[in-house]
């Protein structure tokens, strides 16, 4: 079952890395979020009819982790807008293991044995070094809003493994926030972008959206599921393999060079990924 899940994981960083390729290529990201909203908004509430409500304890992490994706994707936003794919998303996503594994540590009481811990520390720095330049150096001005969602992500990864276990259903926990958090997200874009005129503007736009939002629903829910069965820290380390996904997305589909610095990180990623397994 744990081959399983942590197969589940991996195919889950594979989706995240490949929508948020989608976003950093779109020429409005407002409007891209906006439709991404859609799936999300369709599927949660069929699941919050089906589903049974999740446990009373649950509704404080639902709340937190709804107002935390709005900080991750307000930021996440910014740090695209002039920044590298190849160098912002390793940044933001390769913060959260060690961020996750201190913060489990503390609000769940997970510790993870040393093999584990060292793999985590592995992934953490490999993913992290593949957004230095030559030189060693970070460059530009998103590198600050990198960081910031870095932290969004460590922050809202805590919530929803605590959450999740405390709601008794990981899916009507995540089917709740998913609801709480795109309705809002939808209106704003539509409203900012001109209501329906948008639908038939960009209907290019509108298709790439709503195929990011049935990627990141499909990604996210594999997630929340994972940590009804693995350690916290464990989940989070693994799914940043999707650094490497998207360090292969940025060769093969926007022409960046596979440099040896970056061939090392994703080496480092890789055995601490089999640590981590171990």
């Amino acid at each position: 079952m744990e081959t399983f899940v942590v197969l589940l994981v991996l195919f889950s960083a594979l989706l995240h890395a490949t929508w948020n390729a989608f976003l950093h290529l779109s020429e409005d990201r407002v409007w891209l979020l906006g439709m991404m909203a859609m799936p999300y908004i369709a599927v949660s509430a069929l699941g919050v009819l089906i589903l049974p409500l999740p446990a009373p304890a649950a509704w404080p992490f639902i709340v937190a982790s709804a107002v935390l994706e709005w900080g991750y994707l307000l930021a996440l936003i910014r740090a695209y807008r002039s920044g590298d794919f190849g160098q912002i998303y390793p940044i933001a996503r390769g913060m959260s293991p060690m961020l996750v594994f201190v913060g489990a540590l503390v609000f769940a009481g997970e510790a993870l044995k040393p093999l584990a811990a060292l793999g985590v520390a592995l992934v953490s720095c490999g993913i992290v070094s593949l957004a230095f330049r030559r030189g060693m150096r970070f460059s530009g001005e998103s590198v600050p809003f990198a960081l910031l969602t870095g932290l969004f992500i460590a922050t809202y990864s805590v919530v929803d493994g605590v959450g999740a276990r405390v709601a008794g259903n990981g899916l009507s926990y995540i089917m709740w926030v998913y609801l709480i958090w795109n309705i809002p997200q939808f209106l704003l874009a539509w409203h900012w972008r001109g209501g329906a005129k948008g639908l038939f503007i960009g209907r290019t736009l509108v298709l790439k959206g709503v195929a990011s939002g049935v990627l990141a629903l499909g990604a996210y829910c594999l997630i929340i599921e994972a940590y009804r069965y693995l350690p916290i820290a464990m989940v989070s380390a693994l799914r940043e393999l999707s650094s490497i996904f998207a360090v292969l997305i940025g060769v093969i589909f926007m022409r960046e060079k596979l440099t040896a610095r970056r061939i090392v990180a994703c080496a480092l990623v890789t055995l601490g990924a089999v640590l981590i397994r171990i």
